[in-house]
């Protein structure tokens, strides 16, 4: 009986083996091995990946077509005799399917860097529409301020005398109205300089408004010049009499004119920002991968 059979009988005390005595490594190979072969990599097991099939068919199309180009058919004198005919069609064919399976990786790439790059603009085209949502609140409320139809019936209908105090400082208020106005609008002018329609429907806005301004002024001028006076050394003129009637009637028109291009603005501005949200939902359906 050797070691191994006396370490094993029941009721002997268990024996310990220096790790250089070969029992001890007969009674630990089992276990060894055992660990290593649970230790295997996993992957070791896996599919190959798509880039090593396709680089396989291509390697294989191109020694096909060597070996046609070299040593002739392939398939000559056997039993795929009938074959030989088609072996640079094979290989074309074997060729566009190592290509196809390489291009596909770089297909959804492309597609990942779209949804992304679609992602980016959103925001950037989001602030765009919020801005032209901001200009045409910013027209409609001047258009709601702009009333002047009170102001020029009390200029028409009113002595003079008795709201020459009131009255300059009543159109003085319109015309605070017309300078904030005109300032947005003129900065929004200046950050869209492209020629559109938006465009010129803004330099439309922004010439019926000096205009207005203007007719406004003009109106001041005739009232004080005939009630309380003018400041002549600060500059101020007389307008002369027979004008008066002529720059009344002016700025009824001139109102018109605001109203108008106010309107046309206000259009313009919907249209572009229809058009704006309608670029900014497609381009979510990209980031969201909708279209792919």
């Amino acid at each position: 009986m050797d070691d191994g059979d006396f370490a094993f009988q029941p009721g002997n005390p268990p024996l310990t083996y220096p790790r250089y005595s070969p029992v001890f490594h007969r009674l630990r190979l089992p276990a060894a091995a055992s660990a290593t072969r649970l230790r295997r990599p996993i992957h070791s097991m896996r599919k190959p990946q798509p880039d090593l099939i396709a680089f396989s068919l291509l390697l294989l199309s191109c020694a096909l077509i060597a070996w046609t180009g070299t040593a002739g058919p392939v398939f000559a004198e056997s039993f795929w005799t009938g074959l030989e005919d088609w072996q640079t069609s094979i290989a074309a064919v074997i060729a566009l399917l190592a290509a196809y399976l390489a291009a596909r990786p770089v297909y959804r790439q492309l597609a990942e860097q779209r949804r992304q790059s679609a992602a980016a603009a959103v925001s950037m085209i989001v602030k765009a529409a919020v801005s032209l949502e901001e200009e045409r609140d910013i027209i409609r409320k001047a258009v709601d301020d702009l009333r002047i139809d009170r102001l020029l019936w009390e200029y028409d209908e009113l002595s003079w005398h008795d709201i020459y105090s009131s009255w300059p400082e009543d159109a003085f208020g319109l015309m605070t109205v017309c300078d904030t106005a005109l300032r947005s609008v003129r900065l929004y002018a200046e950050r869209n300089p492209d020629a559109s329609a938006t465009q010129r429907c803004r330099v439309e806005a922004i010439a019926a408004l000096e205009q207005l301004r203007a007719g406004l002024t003009d109106l001041v001028t005739i009232m004080r010049q005939q009630t309380s006076g003018l400041s002549y050394e600060e500059g101020e003129e007389d307008i002369p009499v027979k004008e008066h009637q002529t720059r009344r009637q002016e700025v009824n028109v001139k109102d018109e004119r605001w109203r108008i291009a106010a309107h046309g603005l206000d259009i313009a501005l919907s249209m572009e920002i229809a058009n704006v949200w309608r670029r900014i939902r497609q381009l979510e359906s990209i980031a969201i991968g909708a279209f792919e």
